[in-house]
């Protein structure tokens, strides 16, 4: 996962370097250009200049300042629950971490207790079901990588789960995986029914349902597989059994598999690669090659990390990651995994 941390004080880059240097996940540090020289820091003048540019770059930012400031800062660019990034706060002093926006599917309170940990801060926590030891079907969607439909639902649902402390769970059972999906259920005390899609109408409501066909119902909370793209980097002459087995646990790593795969993306310079044909042609997945200055942009735009060696190759330094954000259109889930001769990068279509 990406991170941006953003500081504006001496005690702010502290902690920004604190949090990187713990190694929980990719943290590019911004602060402001009187407070480092350090070239490993993005400096930025203006804050509201900074957030047009990295709002929809990072799954989460963290603000080490005033809460009201960092309110100021995220408020222009707010969409939607299922699409902006975490937001944490960390006062200066790091007595305090807050969750402030994208608790459930943006992560954001999962995220909090993780740096509440390493500053060893008190985690502010204010969503409902939280602080009333529930755990959300939203919550469940973003540990199983799943999309939730229709949002409106979301409310309905966990308002009756406050109410009753439990919420009943249906599987589709025509679901190829609903044995996987029941058992990781249970580990949550939640025990899930499997359930033809047809007799939907006569389950108990509000419900949770995972499937991936749609229900006409506001009731009812449906849990889906997004829409997956791979991008894909690999050497010359790269084996297509070698790319299938990288795409096989690359999936693995997100609960999905390589039939979830509906793109897979790569350089123009790939187009011509047996292995990458090959396996797109095995799996039914579409095929797209992006020219150098498409990924350059990709790269630009989401601040992704580069390799010298790829550089020098192709001209562009990131294959996977860029080449899988490059519709503009995707979200990263899973940064540029190394395998054998092949990387791969992972993100859901919006």
């Amino acid at each position: 996962m990406k991170y941006a941390v953003i500081a504006v004080t001496v005690n702010g880059v502290k902690i920004a370097q604190q949090l990187k240097n713990a190694a929980i996940g990719e943290i590019t540090v911004f602060a402001k250009a009187s407070l480092s020289s350090d070239e490993n820091i993005r400096t930025f003048t203006k804050m509201r200049e900074l957030m047009k540019e990295i709002f929809f770059a990072y799954d989460a930012l963290v603000f080490c300042c005033a809460t009201g400031i960092a309110v100021r800062m995220v408020a222009p660019y707010i969409n939607s629950k299922d699409k902006d990034p975490a937001v944490v706060v960390v006062d200066e002093q790091a007595n305090f971490a807050i969750s402030l926006l994208s608790g459930h599917l943006g992560g954001a309170n999962e995220f909090t207790g993780r740096i509440a940990g390493i500053l060893q801060a008190v985690p502010v926590i204010t969503t409902a079901t939280d602080v009333n030891g529930l755990i959300a079907p939203d919550i469940i969607a973003r540990k199983l990588n799943l999309r939730v439909e229709p949002l409106a639902a979301i409310k309905l649902v966990n308002s009756k789960l406050l109410e009753k402390g439990k919420i009943p769970y249906y599987i589709d059972e025509k679901w190829p995986r609903k044995d996987f999906y029941r058992e990781y259920l249970q580990q949550y005390g939640i025990k899930a029914q499997f359930v033809d899609v047809g007799e939907a109408e006569a389950v108990e409501k509000p419900c949770v349902f995972i499937t991936q066909q749609d229900i006409n119902s506001e009731d009812v909370l449906l849990l889906k597989k997004n829409k997956l793209i791979a991008g894909v980097g690999c050497r010359r002459g790269v084996a297509a059994q070698q790319i299938e087995k990288c795409l096989q646990q690359a999936c693995k790593q997100i609960n999905y598999e390589i039939e979830d795969i509906k793109l897979i993306a790569s350089a123009y310079l790939k187009a011509d690669e047996q292995g990458i044909l090959q396996t797109a042609q095995k799996y039914n997945i579409q095929l797209q090659f992006y020219e150098a200055d498409i990924l350059k942009k990709a790269v630009l735009d989401y601040g992704l990390s580069e390799s010298v060696f790829v550089k020098k190759q192709i001209g562009v330094g990131n294959v996977c990651e860029a080449a899988a954000l490059a519709n503009g259109h995707s979200k990263l889930i899973l940064n540029k995994t190394k395998f054998e001769k092949v990387t791969v990068a992972l993100a859901w279509e919006k």
